[in-house]
C-alpha cells in the first residue's frame, strides 16, 4: 500500500485477503506509522505492517509483491514517472497494479481553470496534478506494464466532498472543544472554516470536469 496514510486501505486490504496474505503500508510520516501499527493491533490484523519509506525511493527488492495498491498517494508525489516506475519495479511478474489518484482533466486549461487548480495545490500542498490518460501513458511507458485500463470514477466518489462537511457539521464538537481548550484557539477555527471551503472547492472541480477521479490498473508482464 503505497502513501497508505494511518493505514485505511492497508486494513482493508489484510482483512479481506485474510491471513494467508500480507500487507505492507508504507509512508513519509513516523507518526502515521505509529497510528497505524496502533489500529491494526486494535483490529486484531497480524498481517500487516507499516515502514516509514519514500515512494520514489522504496528499499523493497524487485519483484517483491502480487500487488501493488495506492489510494490517493499519487496527487502528493512531486514525480509521478519515477513513482509509477518504483511501483513496477517491486511488482512481480504477472501481478497487477491499482492506482485510484485524484487527476485533472485531459487537454488545454484555461486560465480560469489553471487558477482553480492553483488553489486546490497550494490549500492542500499538492504539487501537481495530471490526467488519467497521462497515468495510462506512464504505465505503458515502463515497457513492463501491459493492459493498461484506465476509468473515471467521479460518480462514485463525487458524493464524498461534501459528505465530509457535512459530517464536521453535524458532529463539530472535537473542533469546538480543540478551540476552547488548547492554544490552537481560534486559529484552529480559522483552519476548519478554510477546510469546509476547500472541500466544496473540489467538490466543485470535480463537477465541472476539471478534476477526474482516475482508476488505473495494469498487470505486469510475466
Amino acid at each position: 500500500d503505497v502513501g497508505c496514510g494511518i493505514g485505511g486501505t492497508s486494513r482493508y486490504l489484510a482483512n479481506k485477503l485474510g491471513d494467508s496474505s500480507k500487507v505492507t503500508g508504507i509512508t513519509l510520516s513516523p507518526k502515521q506509522v505509529e497510528r497505524a501499527t496502533a489500529l491494526a493491533k486494535e483490529r486484531g490484523l497480524n498481517n500487516v505492517d507499516f515502514r516509514v519509506m519514500d515512494a520514489l525511493n522504496m528499499e523493497f527488492d524487485d519483484n517483491t509483491f502480487d500487488l501493488v495498491w495506492a489510494c490517493e498517494s499519487g496527487e502528493h508525489m512531486p514525480d509521478k514517472k519515477k513513482y509509477v516506475e518504483e511501483m513496477t519495479r517491486v511488482l512481480k511478474p504477472g501481478g497487477t497494479i491499482a492506482v485510484a489518484t485524484w487527476c485533472q482533466k485531459e487537454g488545454a486549461i484555461s486560465a480560469k481553470e489553471q487558477k482553480d487548480l492553483n488553489f486546490l495545490y497550494e490549500e492542500w500542498a499538492h504539487p501537481f496534478f495530471v490526467s488519467i490518460e497521462e497515468y495510462g501513458r506512464l504505465m505503458a511507458g515502463t515497457g513492463k506494464l501491459e493492459k493498461v485500463r484506465e476509468e473515471n470514477w467521479v460518480k462514485e466518489t463525487i458524493t464524498a466532498w461534501r459528505h465530509s462537511i457535512w459530517v464536521g457539521v453535524w458532529d463539530p464538537w472535537i473542533v469546538i472543544w480543540k478551540g476552547l481548550t488548547t492554544r490552537a484557539g481560534p486559529m484552529l477555527w480559522w483552519k476548519t472554516i478554510r477546510e469546509i471551503v476547500t472541500l466544496n472547492r473540489m467538490h466543485k472541480a470535480f463537477a465541472s470536469g476539471l478534476m477526474t477521479y482516475g482508476m488505473i490498473t495494469s498487470k505486469k508482464a510475466a
